[in-house]
């Protein structure tokens, strides 16, 4: 134990020397996996049997550094035997496979049960990222991607392979350009403005949920289980695409989830803060969005704006403080996510390129609409 305490405290240098004085692999790798410096790494690999180095190679701590060590091996064989080996260690990982997967030279099958990712979100991802996982891995059409947003919808959802790139090619034509330089206003109303114009809402979908939660509490009264579960896969299957970032963006219908959870990634996107919010009265549940420009909070309801913009040419719910927030959404506001921002500042419009002031609809007191 204080032998390995020790190592812990070495230098790159230092750690260098003890592998060129140790005789076994095992001490070898002990003080291989304690470097930092992957320069020192890749030096020592060299001195490793060729049939030893798949336990080196999974101690290196960046995925370019694996690909690079991968890439190096004698055959491709050999290769893709290394590459499921350190595969398996990166489990809870799943981005670092995903990177490695872009920077390899050699063809992988990527085994059974670990062809579901498990993404933070998706601003890791871009059309190039995905073309290069195509074209090293012989069983991407097999591949899924679950985003772990907060919401339940989110986190329920799963996308194959050809669904993500769909997806990630149409955030990409939607942030396409919105530069850097901008600044966060005009950044957030180049999306939301686009969203209000390209989607709307999916009221066949909704209509099918709700038939659907009927048929399946009935079944749940009548002690039907399997009745009951059969319904509860058809309603997971219904909002999938309205629910989720596929119908929106690939369809241009969605429901207020759908809405809410695609401008929170498109807005993730190009660098801006956003919380997917829900909120509930009696009768329903509703989602929307809180975002951060220039370090204020301010509520967004993309789903209404949508239908109003469409209705009226007009947004009505952009960009609003909790006062003005709560004489249109009433109870959905009050009761609503535990972990929403206080929305305290007015927002000046004027900030906005191309916006005129006609197209912002005043709020009147005491004013609650229900969609």
């Amino acid at each position: 134990m204080k032998d390995k305490k020790q190592t812990e405290k070495n230098s790159d240098e230092e750690l260098v020397d003890l592998f060129e004085k140790s005789s076994s692999i095992q001490e070898k790798l002990q003080y291989f996996s304690k470097i930092q410096d992957y320069n020192h790494q890749k030096e020592l690999l060299n001195s490793i049997p060729e049939n030893e180095k798949y336990k080196f190679i999974g101690k290196i701590r960046s995925a370019q550094g694996i690909a690079t060590a991968l890439n190096n091996l004698e055959n491709d064989d050999n290769k893709s035997k290394t590459f499921n080996f350190i595969a398996k260690q990166f489990k809870g990982n799943n981005i670092g496979i995903l990177e490695m997967l872009t920077k390899i030279d050699f063809n992988v099958t990527i085994p059974s049960n670990m062809l579901t990712f498990q993404l933070n979100n998706i601003n890791s991802l871009n059309l190039d990222f995905l073309i290069n996982i195509q074209k090293h891995t012989t069983n991407h059409s097999e591949m899924k991607f679950k985003i772990n947003e907060y919401e339940s919808d989110s986190t329920n959802i799963e996308y194959s392979f050809s669904e993500i790139s769909a997806i990630i090619a149409k955030i990409e034509e939607l942030t396409a350009d919105i530069s850097k330089e901008m600044d966060e206003a005009n950044k957030f109303y180049k999306i939301y403005s686009r969203i209000s114009s390209m989607m709307i809402y999916d009221y066949d979908s909704l209509n099918k949920e709700n038939k659907a939660k009927i048929d399946r509490d009935y079944y749940w009264s009548i002690c039907k289980y399997k009745r009951y579960k059969e319904k509860q896969k058809e309603i997971k299957k219904i909002r999938k695409n309205s629910a989720g970032l596929y119908g929106g963006l690939i369809d241009g219908k969605a429901i207020c989830a759908g809405y809410a959870l695609i401008l929170h990634e498109a807005l993730k996107y190009v660098g801006i803060k956003s919380q997917y919010v829900v909120g509930y009265n009696e009768k329903v549940g509703h989602a929307w969005n809180q975002i951060q420009i220039d370090g204020k909070w301010y509520n967004v309801d993309a789903t209404w704006d949508a239908l109003y913009y469409q209705t009226y040419g007009q947004y009505k719910y952009m960009l609003l403080n909790d006062e003005d927030f709560d004489k249109t959404h009433g109870e959905l506001s009050i009761r609503r996510t535990k972990t929403y921002h206080k929305c305290k500042n007015k927002f000046d419009y004027s900030k906005i390129q191309g916006l005129s002031p006609n197209e912002i609809e005043n709020i009147g007191e005491d004013e609650i609409e229900y969609v």
